[in-house]
């Protein structure tokens, strides 16, 4: 068959445009084999609205000065609210699971919250390691479900040796109504009566409540020495603080780190002098680090969320890619941290040590052993 003019044109253009394509791809495949890395996406999950939102923002600012500081190329990092509701933790574990394919998250905050979401991120063996949830029901939650804070039977051990050392024989409880607080009152039960001492009074109280006037006027009336708090939001711990002046309760203040939070210091010369169980604080390397990136003092869990966030840095930077990886290496590793020493044991979880924390004049003070 013969071909004109405009057919052998039409020819010569299409074995060009043939040889131009056919580099173009052979280009794309190149870079794509010389240059790309798969991604591993990892999040963090937190109260960042709600009462509790003043942890969850300290915490997610002290994870993300971790992930900036490494800067690794193959980490992409995203952000969930859980609202410190359990529905809402659930949810979005089930969202980064199913849709952005997360490896390993920082978070929760709240015990009930991750609680809520560990069995998602067992079953789908993505690492959860929690800078906050202190619930001794966190230690069975799972292979893939790790915390750098330690749990509340230390807290709560140290909390009641100390309340008895100081010469207290008469001891009121008020605490929250859910995981933490009843794990938390329950130690502080065990420990505070094996040691002499009496429970004279016990009330519960819902997370997030702002009127606790009923159960304080029944502690008033028990007459303790003595009355430990268990808040986890700092609106409940301004009002209750409030109102334990405003019903005229003489006995002496302590309280689990919940309580340490600026706002209660506004409260003035009705707050001094209360005493503050809390985790060891943060070593002063981190403490000066984030006060250049975020112009203040790093608040409760900025450090041990920083740790969480770099124990999962370590693990990738060793070798890992999947949930599963880095949680063999989260087991294997130790090392300095923010927040003290990690070293996860079997169940995840690690040693920490305590300290009370006192307000004098207007300031949170470290007390010396």
């Amino acid at each position: 068959m013969r071909t004109g003019k405009f057919g052998k044109v039409a020819i010569v253009m299409l074995i060009i445009l043939g040889i131009l394509f056919t580099a173009g791809c052979t280009d794309t495949e190149e870079v794509t084999e010389d240059t790309g890395e798969d991604t591993i996406t990892v999040g963090i999950m937190g109260p960042y609205t709600g009462g509790a939102a003043v942890y969850g923002n300290a915490a997610k600012d002290g994870a993300m000065l971790a992930f900036n500081e490494a800067n690794l190329s193959n980490v992409e990092v995203i952000v969930e609210d859980t609202k410190s509701e359990t529905k809402e933790a659930a949810t979005a574990m089930n969202k980064m699971v199913s849709v952005d394919n997360v490896q390993a998250v920082v978070g929760d905050l709240i015990s009930a919250a991750t609680l809520a979401a560990a069995p998602i991120a067992e079953q789908n063996q993505v690492v959860m390691i929690s800078p906050a949830s202190t619930s001794t029901d966190v230690s069975d939650a799972g292979d893939y479900i790790f915390r750098t804070i330690p749990g509340d039977d230390g807290q709560g051990i140290f909390a009641a040796q100390t309340m008895s050392d100081a010469g207290y024989t008469k001891l009121a409880l008020l605490y929250t109504n859910d995981q933490y607080g009843n794990g938390l009152a329950t130690i502080i039960t065990e420990e505070f009566t094996s040691l002499g001492g009496e429970i004279v009074a016990e009330e519960t109280y819902e997370a997030g409540s702002s009127d606790m006037r009923t159960q304080l006027t029944k502690i008033k009336d028990a007459n303790p020495e003595v009355v430990y708090i268990v808040s986890n939001t700092p609106d409940s711990s301004v009002a209750l603080l409030r109102q334990v002046t405003e019903i005229g309760i003489e006995a002496d203040i302590y309280g689990s780190e919940g309580l340490k939070v600026g706002s209660i210091l506004e409260l003035g010369d009705s707050v001094e002098g209360i005493t503050i169980t809390s985790v060891s604080p943060e070593s002063e390397e981190f403490k000066q680090k984030y006060m250049d990136e975020y112009g203040e003092e790093p608040p409760a869990f900025a450090a041990q969320a920083y740790d969480a966030a770099t124990a999962i840095i370590m693990a990738i930077e060793d070798g890992a890619t999947n949930g599963e990886e880095i949680k063999d290496k989260l087991y294997e590793m130790e090392f300095d941290g923010a927040s003290g020493h990690i070293k996860f044991d079997e169940n995840g979880d690690v040693e920490g040590g305590y300290v009370l924390v006192e307000v004098q004049d207007g300031a949170f003070v470290t007390l010396e052993e």
